[in-house]
């Protein structure tokens, strides 16, 4: 048994306990990063959406991320979508169990029609989606978070650096820039109502 009593060092320096992440939590080509770098992002995640109530993971993949926020943030309301065409929401579901979060999970209705109402979540976040789907896609998946987001909303955005530009140009007509960073090899977007 390794010192850190099969949870992963970087889950251990932020106080959260989640036995075999490596083994439970399959890395998805989509999203094309790793287990290491899920944990990275949800901790660069948690001070931009900390205030939230109501947060929406788009795309979850494997949906580690999302677990790791809502066991941070224990007050908040996590859902998280995908089309689960490439990873299984089964799976999913035994992990939420296993790792006691509270994540409701939902899918796209259709391409990239969200089925929650109007003005429901406070944050919208995605990780490493939008660069995968084509200009009409962003198009499309903008109306539909703006349409589910509060008023004064924020739409979280992480992606590859490669892609700041296309996914800056295609969200800037829809939302407001309050922000942008980048940090190793991600760029940080977070986009107002």
């Amino acid at each position: 048994m390794s010192v850190f009593d099969n949870t992963h060092p970087e889950l251990t320096r932020i106080g959260i306990r989640m036995e075999n992440v490596d083994t439970r939590y399959k890395p998805l080509m989509r999203m094309g990063i790793s287990i290491d770098e899920m944990i990275y992002l949800a901790r660069r995640l948690h001070p931009l959406i900390k205030h939230g109530k109501r947060i929406l993971d788009l795309a979850c993949g494997n949906g580690l991320i999302t677990v790791i926020l809502s066991k941070l943030m224990s007050d908040a309301e996590f859902h998280a979508v995908d089309d689960w065409k490439k990873v299984s929401k089964n799976d999913l579901i035994k992990n939420i169990e296993i790792d006691r979060a509270k994540i409701m999970l939902g899918e796209f209705t259709d391409q990239f029609t969200l089925s929650y109402p109007d003005a429901y979540f406070d944050f919208v976040y995605s990780v490493m989606f939008l660069s995968n789907i084509g200009k009409d896609g962003r198009t499309k998946i903008s109306d539909e978070v703006h349409r589910v987001l509060k008023e004064k909303g924020e739409f979280v955005v992480i992606d590859t650096l490669v892609f700041r530009g296309k996914i800056k140009k295609d969200l800037e007509g829809k939302f407001k820039l309050d922000w942008y960073g980048e940090e190793n090899g991600f760029s940080f977007f977070v986009w107002s109502k």
